[in-house]
């Protein structure tokens, strides 16, 4: 870092122009958190300045507004320098336009470094309110000036664990509904920011109960409130699902929940970037809290009189897949998460049926295929928020047993075929059989991998290719 500073300093005096560091990274520095990129005010020439940075630190210049003069430079180590003309005659006027008073100081390039807390240019008492762990917004305008900033406040409260000033919690309720204009590219990274937190749903429930907030991201969890109590729910939907979440993070956070190979086989898995630096725990978080957002559409009395959401599975599938079109996630991660509310009813199925036999748990594998292991886990949350709930006292242990036995059987017998490119390819199929490229190269796959898991051949190439040739035989 003092490097970088030391390049700024220096192109600062050849280019006879004031340089302060501002924003987040001047905030984090003063928290004693890791600094991933540095924000940085110019108060003239910010291209030439942003230009002549880029080539003496060899990084990666991206224009991000250029009427209004902002610059980002990514380097090789990962951390980003944005650079920005002054907006104003002085420091202090560029300050005035920014959101929350935590991220409104300034520090002068020209001072010593490490920076010197005295020389702090902080004309809305920031450091103060770092102290006090308080977000408040500068000025009454704030969000409508940048709707965005609405969920900015939300995601430094949990990133930071700082409260939200009571006035600014007022305004942020008074223009919620401005956050329905923000493109869902803006919105994305600072929910996906809360969800990386261990206890996501408590920042959620709050974003929903005091500011109002994620009702506007996703509509269907108001009408949630008015639904979902029946003969296995004595809470309505929008209850259970934020428990549900709850429940889905206190296990997977656990470390003495699963057994010890399963629980590492969730880590593993659950690590993994789906997209940008976005992970598979954070939608199985998101898979956990809309399990059940189509209940409302799917509400049903029987003649009986009793309520039913016969389907509720399909119709909540479809509204999260209209959901993650809106966020702008990537196909794989709509098609991840409809999934997951598509299918979370199968592990409840099986267990009320007694049927764990190899052909149901096959069918089950197949149709889950890398999702097995998440589903598992929402649907193991889903039973015990609504089981605890109706009997605080009553033992969860068989529908726990029950999911492990799944989740075992899954890592151990489908999972290592799930993929079938370490013993054949479909490729060396047709090469071996002169098979042309189609279904039946697929069929065969399919008929290979069955076989694996019932045990009727090994897993050696020799053995897969003897059975291949005598289906093939058998079909002429």
């Amino acid at each position: 870092m003092k490097a970088i500073i030391t390049c700024i300093l220096q192109l600062k005096e050849n280019l006879k122009t004031e340089v302060y560091l501002v924003g987040g990274s001047l905030r984090d520095i003063l928290l004693n958190r890791e600094v991933k990129d540095l924000d940085l005010v110019v108060a003239s020439g910010a291209k030439a300045f942003a230009v002549k940075l880029q080539g003496q630190l060899e990084g990666a210049l991206v224009e991000l507004d250029k009427q209004h003069e902002i610059y980002r430079i990514v380097l090789k180590t990962g951390l980003t320098i944005d650079i920005a003309k002054m907006r104003g005659e002085v420091i202090q006027q560029d300050l005035a336009f920014r959101d929350f008073t935590i991220n409104a100081m300034a520090y002068d390039i020209v001072n010593e470094w490490p920076l010197q807390h005295n020389k702090l240019i902080d004309p809305f008492d920031g450091r103060q309110h770092i102290k006090q762990k308080l977000i408040r917004h500068i000025s009454p305008e704030v969000f409508m000036e940048d709707p965005a900033r609405l969920m900015r406040a939300a995601r430094l409260m949990a990133e930071l664990e700082f409260e939200i000033d009571e006035e600014t919690i007022q305004l942020i309720n008074k223009h919620a509904e401005l956050l329905k204009t923000v493109a869902g590219e803006r919105i994305t990274p600072e929910l996906f920011a809360i969800l990386k937190k261990d206890n996501s749903y408590f920042y959620l429930s709050y974003m929903e109960a005091k500011l109002g907030l994620l009702n506007q991201i996703f509509p269907d969890l108001e009408v949630m409130k008015d639904v979902g109590e029946c003969k296995y729910h004595v809470v309505d939907c929008w209850t259970h699902s934020i428990y549900t979440m709850k429940l889905a993070e206190s296990v997977i956070y656990a470390k003495d929940f699963f057994e010890d190979h399963i629980r590492e086989a969730y880590e593993r898995h659950t690590s993994e970037i789906i997209a940008a630096d976005r992970t598979r725990l954070e939608l199985l978080k998101l898979g956990a809290l809309f399990h059940d957002i189509g209940k409302p559409s799917a509400k049903r009395v029987d003649n009986k009189g009793r309520t039913r959401f016969r389907g509720h599975e399909i119709t909540g599938a479809e509204i999260v897949r209209d959901y993650a079109e809106r966020l702008r996630l990537s196909t794989r991660e709509r098609d991840i998460l409809y999934k997951y509310v598509a299918l979370h009813m199968i592990p409840l199925v099986l267990y009320k049926t007694n049927d764990v036999s190899g052909r149901a748990l096959y069918k089950t594998f197949n149709d889950m295929q890398e999702e097995t292991l998440d589903i598992l886990l929402i649907s193991l949350a889903d039973i015990i928020a609504t089981r605890k709930l109706l009997d605080p006292n009553e033992e969860m242990g068989m529908f726990k047993v029950h999911i492990e036995y799944i989740a075992n059987n899954y890592l151990t017998r489908f999972r290592p075929i799930e993929k079938l490119s370490s013993i054949i390819t479909g490729n060396e199929l047709m090469e071996t059989f002169n098979i042309a490229e189609g279904q039946r190269v697929g069929q065969l796959l399919e008929e290979i991998r069955k076989a694996i898991y019932f045990g009727q051949i090994s897993e050696s190439k020799e053995n897969v290719l003897n059975y291949v040739k005598a289906l093939l035989e058998e079909s002429k």
